[in-house]
């Protein structure tokens, strides 16, 4: 059994990923041998940063830190949603990975899915190059979402190929995962 964390890296009370996400998890738990839960990054409260020493030297003390790391280590693989933000991945997106412990992801799957006007490019390859820092296995599919064609009315309604992607992202991650589990 592959346990995947969809994580929903905004945390804007009228953000457009939560459709994205639960339609991830919905997605994932449909293969046989997945079990995907959404991890909302906005129901840990966590403060900005200002740690006494980053996470690969010391645990964070924060509670809502400790309950983060706790909940990313129960996984073992990932898909991090994320919105674009000014050419990249939200503030506090970047602010929880900034409290994560390199163990919670080490020799983990890691798949992307992104969302922009511009179909989410730019954020997925901040997070690629951001979490190379911990040792993951991100895989090569990723999702691109438009949200000019992949949402109506401000409702998320992706386009009828992109379940195939979805498939794809989900098949990598629970590949890569079985490949990296020799390693944890």
């Amino acid at each position: 059994m592959t346990r995947i964390a969809v994580v929903l890296g905004s945390v804007r009370p009228n953000r457009s990923g939560g459709g994205v996400a639960q339609w991830i998890v919905d997605k994932a738990n449909a293969v046989e041998g997945v079990e995907a839960e959404l991890v909302d990054v906005a129901s840990f409260g966590l403060p900005v940063f200002a740690e006494e020493f980053p996470p690969m030297m010391a645990a964070p003390k924060d509670p809502a830190a400790v309950a983060w790391n706790e909940a990313l280590a129960a996984f073992d693989a990932y898909i991090f949603v994320t919105p674009e933000y000014n050419r990249s991945i939200p503030g506090a997106l970047k602010n929880a990975i900034d409290f994560t412990v390199p163990a919670a992801l080490a020799n983990k799957a890691v798949g992307l899915v992104s969302y922009s006007y511009y179909n989410g490019f730019r954020p997925v390859e901040h997070l690629r190059a951001i979490l190379v820092n911990f040792t993951t296995g991100v895989v090569g599919p990723q999702v691109n979402l438009s949200l000019v064609t992949d949402f109506a009315d401000g409702s998320f309604a992706p386009a009828p190929f992109r379940e195939k992607e979805v498939d794809a992202l989900v098949e990598a991650v629970v590949t890569q995962d079985k490949a990296l589990s020799t390693l944890r």
